[in-house]
């Protein structure tokens, strides 16, 4: 890697690297030895960047996160044009969505790494406290990103909410944890489709 490169084009570097290595050998199993080694670095270099492998995985997690949100915003022009009224959210809300299942699908391997640093916090949490940053860190941005498209749904067809966006958002994204589980277990593409159906609908009877 060019000694030329910025500091947070080196993180990011060293985060992919990292995210490769876990998609590999499960998170617990990645060192930042193994990092340094993958990304082409010295060992230094890594801690330059990121204080101990805590650090890391918290980036990592943010890392993943924002590559969901990035399955939408890239697709901005779903907004234009809504229509009003709460079928139009409805069918607004199944659109966002479907923007962030086709990403689920073309990563099915992020998309396990995804749980798997999350029980890793959990997990190693028991023992430290300060891991569970990694996971809550993860369910917060990820909040954000649903209660986001709820929020841009409900504004560009002049709705309101009759529940708090954040409950919305929080309920939106547990179903949604759920189906990628039940997906990633049976790979029934048409059947997770059908819950989100059922998931817009529900979600657009909570305004008016």
């Amino acid at each position: 890697m060019s000694s030329r490169l910025s500091v947070e084009e080196r993180r990011a570097h060293l985060i992919e690297a990292a995210i490769g290595l876990a998609e590999k050998k499960g998170v617990a199993g990645v060192t930042t030895r193994d990092v340094a080694q993958a990304a082409g670095v010295s060992l230094g270099v890594v801690h330059y960047c990121f204080e101990n492998k805590d650090a890391l995985m918290t980036e990592l997690v943010k890392a993943l996160s924002t590559e969901l949100r990035e399955s939408i915003d890239t697709n901005a022009a779903i907004w234009d044009g809504a229509g009003s009224g709460t079928g139009a959210l409805r069918e607004l809300v199944r659109a966002g969505l479907e923007l962030l299942w086709q990403n689920v699908e073309s990563t099915p391997e992020r998309q396990m790494l995804s749980y798997e640093t999350t029980t890793y916090a959990l997990r190693e949490g028991e023992q430290t406290p300060a891991k569970l940053i990694i996971a809550r860190e993860q369910y917060t941005f990820n909040d954000a990103t649903v209660g986001a498209v709820l929020e841009n749904a409900r504004e560009a067809t002049g709705t309101r909410w009759t529940t708090p966006v954040t409950s919305l958002s929080r309920f939106t994204l547990n179903l949604i944890d759920g189906l990628v589980l039940r997906w990633l277990v049976d790979g029934d593409s048409a059947a997770a489709r059908t819950q989100l159906d059922l998931l817009a609908e529900l979600v657009a009877s909570k305004a008016e």
